[in-house]
């Protein structure tokens, strides 16, 4: 590995850092604003404990008491429509890494070029990883100057690590991504393969999560949005386990679609 792909990979794709994360940042910013005031809170939580369970799981809620603090109501919303926004980002970056360079042919020129297919994926991989890295660090220090500028009573250290916990998630989509993209060869059917991956994801962590039994549980526990544990935080319950079998994930998710695209045809 040399380190080139990784170079312009950042160089011509950095100012995803600043669109997304000053988005998200953005968000950030009104939920804490929302979280200055302890009246709309209340009122807030007044509302959502009159929905059903799958529905203050759909807003990322597990325990109305959460929301009458402004901490919880921060990490409880704000990493709830986050990791939704970051799983968008992570399926364009994963297409990013190899699919668009190869529907459009310019993957032919690139492999012409004195760089094995293993250094290329995985520098792409590896570009990526880190823009993602950049967009949660930068919506993070966002959220955290809001909540101190606007004198809001909540833990900085909880609410950066609740947002920080969000970039394995995104990793993991981003990787499951690229390993449809050289399994399958067809952008299209990668884009609709990882959509559905996030919008089960998200249904099951919505219904294991409200229902109990066997079924329900197992639902819950293949979804990575039951990884993220934004509330974990402030619960003081987080499990680094949880965040290491992610990880886990993405390593292997990432080593089969090395070894599918160093071995496999390239070109449509």
């Amino acid at each position: 590995m040399t380190g080139i792909v990784v170079g312009n990979t950042l160089r011509t794709s950095w100012k995803q850092i600043l669109y997304w994360g000053v988005g998200l940042g953005v968000l950030g910013l009104y939920i804490d604003f929302i979280a200055m005031s302890p009246d709309i809170i209340s009122g807030y939580a007044d509302l959502l404990q009159a929905m059903p369970p799958a529905m203050l799981q759909a807003f990322g809620v597990s325990d109305i008491a959460l929301l009458t603090t402004a901490e919880g109501w921060i990490v409880s919303v704000f990493v709830s429509e986050a990791a939704i926004f970051l799983s968008v980002f992570a399926v364009m970056a994963g297409l990013n890494i190899c699919a668009n360079d190869e529907q459009s042919g310019l993957m032919d020129v690139i492999l012409s070029l004195p760089i094995s297919r293993a250094a290329y994926l995985l520098e792409r991989w590896i570009g990526f990883a880190l823009i993602g890295l950049g967009i949660v660090l930068l919506c993070a220090l966002i959220t955290i100057a809001g909540i101190m500028g606007m004198s809001v009573d909540a833990s900085l250290d909880v609410i950066f690590k609740s947002i920080l916990n969000l970039y394995p998630a995104a990793l993991l989509v981003m990787t499951v991504t690229c390993l449809l993209a050289t399994a399958f060869r067809r952008r299209a059917m990668a884009i609709g393969f990882s959509a559905a991956f996030v919008v089960v994801s998200y249904i099951f962590n919505a219904i294991g999560a409200s229902a109990s039994g066997a079924i329900t549980d197992f639902m819950e526990s293949v979804s990575y949005f039951s990884y993220i544990h934004g509330e974990a935080f402030v619960l003081g319950s987080y499990n680094p386990a949880d965040s290491f079998i992610i990880i886990a994930t993405v390593l292997i998710g990432f080593a089969l679609s090395l070894r599918i695209f160093v071995s496999r045809d390239i070109g449509i």
